[in-house]
């Protein structure tokens, strides 16, 4: 992976001004939305994020669309797509085991250190990309 596959450090600093806070799931939305961001060919057109969680603001903020669509259906899925293409992005089960011990990591230090891995893993170890399938 390159340097330039992660999000600016500064989104992440935008991300808990505009959200009230750092979390695991801002944190990881953000990261979908970057994602997504680099595999549109054309505008984005439209994209919808199934689970009501604080990843909604990261997606908002990484791909710049406020008009994201938020469906409560427990899905850690991102679909969306632009002229060419549509596409899924799902948080992989291991990256929600890892986000679900933020709260119980015992300092602030460790909860620091999670947060500072989900910012800088390799995408392929936190999410599954797949072109197609427009729908959930």
């Amino acid at each position: 992976m390159n340097i330039s596959d992660l999000p600016a450090a500064q989104l992440f600093v935008d991300l808990a001004a505009r959200h009230g806070h750092y979390c695991p799931m801002s944190t990881l939305g953000l990261r979908m939305g970057w994602a997504a961001r680099r595999k549109l060919k054309s505008e984005l057109r439209g994209a919808t994020y199934f689970a009501q969680t604080c990843a909604r603001d990261g997606i908002r903020l990484a791909l710049d669309f406020e008009s994201l669509q938020v469906e409560g259906q427990g899905r850690h899925r991102l679909c969306f797509f632009d002229q060419a293409d549509h596409w899924q992005i799902e948080l992989l089960p291991k990256t929600l085991e890892l986000a679900a011990t933020y709260r119980s990591r015992a300092s602030d230090a460790e909860r620091d250190s999670l947060l500072a891995g989900l910012r800088s893993a390799d995408e392929s170890s936190l999410l599954r990309i797949v072109r197609g399938g427009g729908s959930p």
